[in-house]
């Protein structure tokens, strides 16, 4: 499975389609530096990369690593008609059937943002594997041909949203809930989480919601994405907070207490354990004079 970094989201390059005849081989390639998305419309197209073998079917999707060689493992033994998609990414991303213990975003890389900036956020896609929504990504292809054939006014815009509405359709959740059961516990666990920020949570109501033990909950949210139940609860109230302490002239204790956090005392620590500052020095930097 495909795991990026976003924002900044993909960039879309280019894309065609193509039939290979009986006995027709894909190019011979290495560390070509662009994600190659095949998606195969009818036939079968037999991948390799890396050594790794692909079978391609009708209906079943395939992304290409640009740092990997890939190549026909052995010709089409069909006729074989296939979407192709280059597309880059400027952050970070990594194959999570990798041996990595933490898979996520590591908070660290949050401290000392201001009040706005954005919250980086994991993106994730099957590699290989059968097309959930079929008739959807079907469409959205042809019209990514359709709109490279246009040159009106803002199409390359155009372009780009269809190409970011492919990926959503092809980030289909029943896959990777199916391929790694663990992150999707842990996706469950980090969505309650933000939902109730604000409420005194304990991991005894935390594993009644999900419907499993607060140790397993824990332990896939520490192996998965990087951090515990605890540790992504505080992260989410302080980045709260820090939106309250810029937007409101609320006292501190009221903003710990609309945070969630039991105690003033408690919040100012960790507050300035993350950010490096207290919550009142915080906030005059944004103070004007």
């Amino acid at each position: 499975m495909l795991q990026f970094s976003a924002p900044p989201l993909p960039i879309f390059l280019a894309a065609g389609e193509d039939t290979y005849t009986i006995g027709q081989t894909h190019p011979n390639r290495n560390n070509i530096g662009v994600f190659d998305l095949l998606v195969v419309t009818r036939g079968c197209l037999i991948m390799g990369e890396n050594g790794e073998k692909y079978p391609v079917e009708e209906k079943q999707a395939l992304i290409l690593y640009p740092d990997r060689h890939h190549y026909s493992f052995t010709p089409c033994e069909s006729e074989t008609h296939f979407y192709w998609i280059h597309f880059v990414m400027s952050k970070e991303w990594i194959d999570i059937t990798e041996d990595s213990s933490r898979r996520g975003y590591d908070f660290t890389k949050s401290e000392h943002r201001n009040a706005f900036s954005e919250q980086s956020f994991w993106i994730r896609l099957p590699k290989h594997g059968k097309i959930q929504n079929w008739s959807a990504v079907d469409v959205l292809c042809r019209q990514l041909l359709l709109i490279e054939e246009n040159t009106t006014y803002s199409w390359e815009w155009k372009r780009q949203m269809q190409f970011q509405q492919l990926l959503q359709e092809l980030a289909n959740k029943n896959h990777w809930a199916k391929s790694s059961p663990a992150l999707a516990v842990a996706e469950q666990a980090a969505s309650f989480l933000r939902k109730n920020f604000a409420k005194k949570i304990n991991y005894k109501e935390l594993g009644e919601s999900l419907s499993y033990h607060p140790n397993y909950i824990a332990r896939c949210m520490i192996n998965t994405l990087g951090y515990s139940p605890v540790d992504y609860i505080n992260q989410v109230r302080c980045d709260h907070a820090k939106i309250l302490l810029v937007s409101t002239n609320w006292s501190i204790e009221k903003i710990a207490e609309n945070c969630g956090f039991q105690q003033t005392a408690y919040f100012s620590r960790f507050f300035k354990k993350k950010e490096g500052m207290s919550p009142n020095q915080f906030r005059k930097q944004y103070e004007g004079h």
